[in-house]
């Protein structure tokens, strides 16, 4: 089943292990964040998403709560938490200080599959939610 990928790159952000993250990409993937209105393309580009979330949360924990599949397309309703230890690179290249405060929120990515591995995808989630969590807003 296709949700065993999902699970299988989940448990490897989860452990911080990028070299088993990158395993999970296909040559042709292209994720799209919803919240930083980034689309990453190719095995690079997506990795180098993974390892940011990985040092900006060097704790995180990424946990699917459900998955509803149809065809080769997975939706996952799915959990993050873990401890801002790390610099947040923003989308205009900046970065934000590390606050080592923790975060937990929900959100939902939608991924196509082929031939066991990801490659299409869309992330949803608030960052306002998460930013508050932070402290960086009120």
């Amino acid at each position: 089943m296709n949700s065993e990928v999902i699970d299988g790159f989940f448990q490897a952000m989860s452990s911080g292990d990028a070299d088993a993250a990158e395993k999970f990409f296909s040559e042709k993937s292209e994720f799209t964040d919803t919240a930083t209105g980034m689309t990453m393309r190719g095995v690079d580009e997506n990795l180098m998403d993974v390892k940011n979330w990985m040092s900006t949360f060097s704790d995180m924990k990424v946990t699917a709560l459900r998955h509803v599949e149809s065809g080769n397309v997975v939706a996952t309703e799915m959990q993050f938490e873990g401890t801002n230890t790390g610099e947040m690179a923003m989308p205009d290249g900046s970065k934000i200080p590390a606050t080592g405060k923790t975060v937990k929120m929900q959100g939902c990515q939608v991924v196509e599959v082929e031939d066991g591995k990801m490659i299409k995808g869309t992330q949803y989630y608030n960052p306002m939610a998460m930013m508050e969590q932070l402290g960086l807003t009120q």
